[in-house]
């Protein structure tokens, strides 16, 4: 009878298991590190003034709605705020269906135009 050692399974689960821990304690170290230098990063007043001074819509921004109001929702003119934070598929008559970015305004209205009276 072979020993342990021997056995291919059980070295390559001894393989996958020390190949495991090892890249456990690097991603640990990574993350170690990774925290202290941005914690000294974002101690310097000049970098703080920086990112105080971004805005998240400047980081990413936002694609402007295409909403058709006058047709989607009459009632609600006026609502939109030109911030796209969603798509919508409407059905269109020949070409099948369109993806429309909407605000979230819009995209209230829409729902609530659509419901049953």
């Amino acid at each position: 009878m072979s020993g342990a050692g021997d056995n291919p399974v059980r070295q390559l689960a001894a393989a996958w298991h020390a190949a495991a821990d090892v890249a456990a304690e690097w991603a640990e170290r990574t993350a170690a590190v990774t925290a202290e230098a941005f914690g000294r990063l974002t101690s310097d007043p000049a970098v703080r003034a920086v990112l105080e001074s971004w805005r998240l819509a400047a980081i990413w921004p936002r694609p402007g709605c295409e909403c058709s109001c006058a047709g989607s929702h009459p009632e609600d003119m006026g609502i939109c705020d030109n911030r796209a934070v969603i798509t919508r598929n409407l059905p269109m008559a020949r070409d099948g269906v369109v993806e429309v970015a909407l605000c979230a305004p819009c995209a209230v209205a829409q729902g609530v135009a659509e419901l049953p009276r």
